[in-house]
């Protein structure tokens, strides 16, 4: 009897584990050759880009700054303010 309980307890065991042998996909994982396939996707898209050399006109010089110091300043420190109170315990 107390072999059979074993015997089962061991399958059980055996069969619950199976899945996390397995594990998911990461995310890197199930991305991969995304960038590849996107890049060739865009080239085929349209093959003549390479042949226009007009500049392409999206943002302004003054609104790409503006971005590119907001993006910059997202990596400050930033500091703690302190809530205002009328006393101020230490």
């Amino acid at each position: 009897m107390l072999k059979k309980s074993l015997i089962i307890i061991g399958i059980i065991f055996t069969v619950s584990m199976l899945p996390a042998c397995s594990g998911t996909d990461t995310l890197s994982q199930q991305n991969w050759g995304k960038s590849y396939e996107t890049a060739k996707y865009n080239q085929m898209l349209n093959p003549d880009a390479d042949k226009t050399l007009k500049p392409v006109n999206s943002l302004d010089g003054q609104a790409a700054e503006n971005d590119l110091q907001r993006y910059r300043d997202g990596f400050k420190a930033k500091e703690e303010k302190q809530p205002v109170n009328l006393i101020n315990l230490k």
